[in-house]
């Protein structure tokens, strides 16, 4: 790797341990109290505290973070702070022999490492540079750690004074680290608890809210827009199969059917789980026919399903189902209440089967913004064509 030359540094001023000292515990316990009951981007919070460090503590010449896997091949710095950024910007550390002896790659292993002293005779290539245009004596790594193995990183730090982290305290960077470690696990429970508003936690498909979100991107405003449809699914004698067999016989239906639905659609339709035993498949660029013949590949999926009912029987399963294509400029929440009355019409049509909603019923044209968060409130009534099992 090549980096920029510059001139050398001029020699560090000397170090003033108590002062230094008091500087970094005030800048720790700033960054503590700045980082409480923010959810900000966790990368933002990090660099914006880094920059803090850095402009307050005289002999930090730079802080760099990475996020990423521990097994990643290669580490470039994501943010950077200090007088020395542009060291870290031109930086990238490739796992060879060399660097996975070194501070960045250990340090993601899981090792606790002492610092680091960088010399302009290093074998290693940058840190020559880091010696001898910034002035750089020693580097500590630490590790950035959170409940989501996923998502976890580094924090590393140059000084210009030899030996300045032990003399001013390691324990002093390992309290910010953990403090950055604590936005990262925030982080992830944030996305967590996020996840599992918009997840049915029985079948682990998307919810009536996941649904919402999709309105958009279903939305028709113009002739020349993509053609989308719904698919309104509903177990049949779903009530008989709990009152005979129990509550986790039907959860082992539920189950069932979520995964076989969500195993024969494409990779781009959404399969929801709308309440009770109904489900929802949104298909995007379907027409109605089409939609019909993907909800009856779905009705005969369903019809070859058996559920073990846990005392050796096996439970035949059907569904009946409606299908709505939606109109120009129809809420999602309208085109849903006509597949769900097709879908009234194919049980009292004998269940087992796949009806079509009236395009005529369709819900006058109405802007996205206006449109109200899905429901499964009554449309007027369709007349829907029945197409038997």
């Amino acid at each position: 790797m090549r980096l920029p030359w510059s001139s050398a540094p001029r020699p560090a001023a000397p170090l003033d341990l108590a002062d230094e000292q008091r500087l970094l515990a005030e800048l720790v316990l700033r960054a503590a109290a700045g980082l409480v009951g923010r959810d900000d981007d966790p990368q933002s919070t990090i660099a914006r505290t880094c920059e803090q460090l850095t402009s307050g503590a005289p002999h930090l010449v730079l802080a760099w973070t990475w996020f990423g896997p521990a097994d990643t091949a290669q580490i470039r710095p994501q943010t950077m702070a200090g007088r020395a950024a542009g060291y870290a910007q031109a930086l990238t550390i490739d796992r060879t022999p060399l660097t996975a002896c070194g501070p960045a790659f250990r340090t993601l292993a899981g090792q606790r490492l002492a610092p680091y002293a960088v010399s302009g005779l290093s074998p290693y290539g940058p840190w020559r540079h880091a010696a001898r245009a910034h002035g750089m004596k020693t580097t500590l790594a630490l590790p950035l750690t959170s409940c989501d193995p996923a998502l976890r990183g580094l924090l590393v730090l140059y000084a210009d004074v030899d030996g300045y982290f032990e003399q001013v305290g390691v324990g002093l960077f390992e309290a910010l680290a953990q403090l950055f470690s604590a936005v990262l696990s925030r982080t992830a429970r944030n996305a967590e608890l996020a996840r599992a508003a918009h997840r049915d936690p029985l079948t682990g498909l998307g919810n009536r809210q996941a649904v919402a979100e999709l309105a958009p991107t279903l939305w028709r405003s113009a002739a020349t827009d993509r053609p989308a449809s719904v698919v309104m699914v509903d177990i049949d004698h779903f009530k008989r199969i709990n009152d005979a067999h129990g509550h986790a016989t039907g959860d082992a239906v539920l189950r069932a059917v979520a995964h076989r639905l969500q195993a024969a659609v494409r990779v781009t339709d959404t399969v929801a789980r709308w309440g009770g035993e109904e489900f929802l498949v949104c298909l995007p660029g379907a027409a109605l026919l089409i939609a019909a013949r993907v909800a009856e590949a779905l009705r005969l999926t369903l019809a070859s399903t058996e559920v073990d009912a846990g005392d050796g029987r096996r439970l035949p399963l059907t569904a009946s189902l409606g299908v709505a294509e939606l109109a120009l400029g129809e809420p999602l929440d309208s085109a849903i209440a006509r597949a769900d009355q097709a879908l009234y019409q194919a049980k009292h049509g004998g269940r087992n089967r796949v009806a079509l909603a009236d395009v005529a019923a369709a819900a006058p044209a109405v802007t996205p913004a206006v449109t109200s968060a899905v429901t499964s409130a009554e449309a007027p009534a369709a007349s829907p064509a029945a197409a038997s099992a």
